[in-house]
């Protein structure tokens, strides 16, 4: 059994970096727990021994510092942000002769950039009709808030205009449901990825094979979520008045699923709304969640490849009894400490994600995949 280490690091400007010691536990979160949830920010908690911190404080230990999360011998980073609040627990007893104490401890608690989108105001400030892709430089230049997008300068869909009378935060979130995008933090900015994004991973989960490219889980949850089941679809477009589309056949009284968006036209809200009804309007029964222990892997890859903060939105596949499923991942958490690590991962079906890959042997399935807009 191997125990996965990692490290935890601060700055203060980003490009210089100092190992904090003592770390006794990490828990990090990332994405959502249900396809109905807005996009929150993600956050981590730290908890540090800290002997000589009531003689010698870490002074860095301030709401604003940077912090960042590895695990030793990772290519990226697990994940990263700011402390947004900083606990100390004195306790005893004291050691006045060598100015230690040795249950002393501090706990760091940390928020990713979309925390800063949330706190910052609009002020009705306006943003004009255009294509996804200038919206968001337009609102990232006006609030001083950096984003990474997958949305193109040439072939983004255009999304109606609209002022930010709440938080950026709160605008960013109608903006992803006008057009299905997925919101993603952890890292030193905020990312927004197209609602047809297909990210490969090249780690799969089951229940059996344990290997470099499978990794084993110890927990899975099937479940069927009333919250996912929508005969009708009511779009608040701002701009062109509440457009309702209804489920063939579907009769009163109806499971209402109501959306506020920048829809461009009467249209496109329309065509959003076939859209989620494509995803809401069959109940289904599936896989919900799986938690795996790191130290069970015989090869770790739990981050599946890539950047722990990055995978809500991937597709990954799980193998249960010998069947394999095709799921979307909603939202990850993490638990670390000097005895073991769990990672653990809420996820959804990959049909509630509609959308049909031509020659693809899992999206372009005829009479199973859907087509998008």
């Amino acid at each position: 059994m191997t125990v996965e280490q990692y490290t935890v690091e601060y700055s203060m400007n980003y490009s210089t970096w100092t190992a904090v010691s003592n770390v006794q536990e990490i828990t990090a979160r990332v994405g959502r727990t249900g396809l109905q949830d807005t996009f929150e920010p993600s956050g981590a908690s730290i908890v540090i021994r800290y002997p000589s911190g009531f003689a010698s404080p870490i002074s860095a230990f301030n709401v604003g510092t940077w912090i960042r999360i590895k695990r030793v011998g990772a290519i990226y980073e697990t994940w990263n942000g700011k402390i947004r609040n900083v606990t100390v627990q004195w306790g005893k007893p004291y050691n006045y002769a060598t100015s230690t104490g040795n249950a002393d401890y501090v706990t760091l608690e940390c928020e990713g950039a979309l925390a800063e989108w949330g706190r910052l105001q609009g002020n009705n400030a306006t943003v004009v009709t255009a294509n996804a892709y200038f919206q968001l430089a337009d609102v990232s230049f006006q609030g001083s808030l950096p984003v990474g997008t997958t949305y193109s300068s040439t072939t983004s869909p255009t999304v109606g205009a609209s002022t930010i009378s709440g938080s950026y935060a709160e605008w960013l979130n109608t903006f992803a449901a006008t057009l299905g995008a997925t919101i993603k933090d952890g890292s030193n900015q905020v990312g927004v990825y197209t609602k047809d994004f297909v990210g490969t991973l090249p780690v799969s989960f089951s229940d059996a094979a344990n290997n470099a490219t499978n990794q084993v889980y110890d927990e899975l949850t099937f479940d069927s979520l009333a919250a996912d089941y929508y005969t009708r679809v009511e779009i608040n477009t701002l701009n062109f008045g509440t457009v309702v589309v209804t489920a063939a056949g579907a009769t009163a009284p109806f499971r209402t699923l109501r959306i506020s968006t920048f829809s461009a036209s009467v249209g496109q809200a329309q065509d959003l709304g076939n859209y989620y009804l494509g995803i809401y309007s069959t109940p289904s029964f599936g896989i919900s969640s799986l938690s795996c222990k790191a130290e069970a892997q015989n090869t770790f890859a739990l981050d599946l490849g890539y950047a722990w903060w990055d995978l809500p939105g991937y597709r990954c596949n799980i193998t249960f009894r010998g069947t394999t499923y095709y799921m979307t991942i909603l939202g990850c958490t993490l638990t670390a400490t000097p005895e073991g690590s769990r990672y653990s991962y809420t996820v959804i079906d990959a049909d509630l994600n509609p959308y049909l890959i031509l020659d693809d042997p899992v999206y372009g399935v005829l009479n199973q995949n859907k087509l998008s807009w």
